[in-house]
């Protein structure tokens, strides 16, 4: 039975929470699951090409391309433009993930009104003196055509980076968890949509081969997917390690010191796992 704000309830076979990385049907069953911080935020934003000059257009504009100060790094990439829905123009997309103290979140992530966010500001609340901090260290971090962009960007946002693990996908009788209610990893390996997806699927061909036994499909559901999901947690974990303002325990540390290069950044950035990874 499941129970709802306006009084409504439903009695069904299967709950499915697919709510997201702060999920109301995990807390319910997994209180103990909650976002854990990884010591750095993400600065985002897309700037319409035609503004860029022509020298940045042509270093960075049509490429997949990547700045790696010491500690931080700024990948970006180009997106059409859907204001016209033609997607005749080209705009550029830019992430910049940056080292933060737990203890210096608070005050980033409290917006011009006041408000304290648990996660992300949204474009146009982020208060005036972080946002010309922020770019007075673009103009002295990154490389020209970066920093370009994020002079140029009118509405940057900042996020907050999380991890979420949970013990099992299939937590209590008849409930199933997906996505991010399951599994938040960092951005590096590129699976947030691609992941919800792939679990929504795992689950109907489950249920559709245990023949309507609910149980069965989920413990199948679980096994299969559940392994999945905590790999691609480690591996985004282990890429961003170097950015972490602090490095807990020795595994951090070799992860932080194999995956700071060039090479090895550009070799794994948004590559899913596969079999036989050695990574």
């Amino acid at each position: 039975m499941a129970r709802f704000e306006d009084g409504t309830r439903i009695a069904a076979d299967l709950l499915v929470g697919a709510d997201g990385q702060f999920s109301t049907v995990r807390a319910q069953v997994l209180p103990p699951v909650a976002p854990a911080y990884a010591g750095y935020v993400a600065w985002r934003a897309v700037v319409d090409a035609a503004i860029l000059p022509e020298a940045t257009r042509r270093a960075i504009g049509s490429h997949f391309a990547f700045c790696l100060p010491p500690g931080e790094q700024i990948l970006g990439y180009p997106v059409p433009a859907t204001d016209d829905g033609t997607g005749t123009g080209r705009r550029f997309n830019v992430v910049w993930y940056r080292p933060t103290e737990e203890a210096a979140l608070a005050a980033l992530l409290t917006d011009s009104g006041g408000v304290r966010h648990a996660l992300s500001i949204p474009p146009g609340r982020i208060k005036p003196e972080i946002l010309a901090a922020m770019r007075a260290d673009a103009e002295r971090i990154l490389a020209p055509p970066f920093a370009d962009v994020m002079r140029l960007a009118e509405q940057p946002f900042l996020q907050a980076i999380l991890d979420i693990e949970t013990p099992s996908m299939a937590p209590a009788p008849g409930i199933a968890l997906l996505g991010d209610a399951a599994f938040v990893a960092r951005p590096h390996v590129g699976m947030g949509a691609t992941k919800a997806m792939e679990d929504a699927a795992a689950l109907a061909d489950a249920l559709a081969a245990t023949e309507g036994d609910v149980a069965a499909g989920l413990a199948a559901f679980d096994a299969g997917r559940c392994p999945y999901g905590a790999s691609v947690v480690a591996r985004g974990r282990k890429l961003g390690a170097y950015m972490q303002a602090q490095l807990r325990g020795a595994a951090e540390r070799e992860a932080a010191e194999r995956f700071r290069s060039p090479e090895a950044v550009m070799t794994w950035t948004a590559v899913p796992p596969q079999a036989g990874d050695n990574l």
